[in-house]
């Protein structure tokens, strides 16, 4: 298992070393349009899966390595083949990554957002990403397949706190899939109040 690859190039965030914090497919939902395949443990605990010594000393090995002036590397982003909420060391190893002085993005499913600890440990990345794929429950549950104690009403809740609470760049985005949320509608009064969280 890879933990630490790269640097690759980003559209986003230029180059971009990747640090795979959770073992492959260990997330919180089962995506339908997943580009890693179906998800092989569905869970919503966390837990340590790799320690911040580890990944700390394997960014550092790889930095060493990476020519910095013809390949410089831009950001450090915990992009893991599952949700990266789900480490319990995440905010730990954030803190610890900024040693190297290199921004730190983190890219999340949202759906752990409700937890208060959760949106702690991510205070301290430089750029965040959340996904918001829809806002109709329904909808949710046909392209997000979520664990099934996971509750949509407070994810958004969760990620309009968070959105409140972080003072860094932040992103939303949307995967559109063809035949379920790529289709322009009027909302309904009730999809209106969904959105609405207070």
């Amino acid at each position: 298992m890879e933990v630490v690859f790269g640097p690759v190039p980003s559209r986003r965030l230029g180059r971009s070393l990747g640090i795979n914090n959770i073992p492959p497919k260990v997330c919180s939902y089962a995506c339908v349009y997943c580009q890693l395949g179906n998800t092989i443990k569905l869970d919503i605990e966390h837990k340590e899966f790799y320690s911040t010594e580890q990944i700390v000393n394997e960014v550092e090995e790889l930095i060493n390595k990476v020519d910095s002036e013809t390949n410089k590397i831009n950001y450090l982003t915990i992009v893991p083949d599952g949700e990266p909420t789900l480490d319990l060391n995440l905010g730990k190893t954030i803190s610890a990554l900024k040693q190297f002085n290199i921004k730190i993005a983190v890219i999340t499913n949202s759906s752990l957002l409700d937890d208060k600890n959760v949106r702690t440990d991510l205070l301290d990345a430089n750029w965040v990403s959340v996904k918001v794929d829809t806002v109709n429950e329904n909808m949710w549950h046909k392209i997000d397949r979520p664990h099934g104690k996971l509750n949509f009403t407070s994810i958004l809740k969760g990620v309009k706190l968070f959105s409140e609470e972080y003072s860094n760049y932040f992103a939303v985005e949307t995967m559109l899939v063809k035949g379920l949320n790529d289709s322009v509608i009027p909302l309904k009064v009730k999809q209106l109040n969904e959105c609405n969280v207070q």
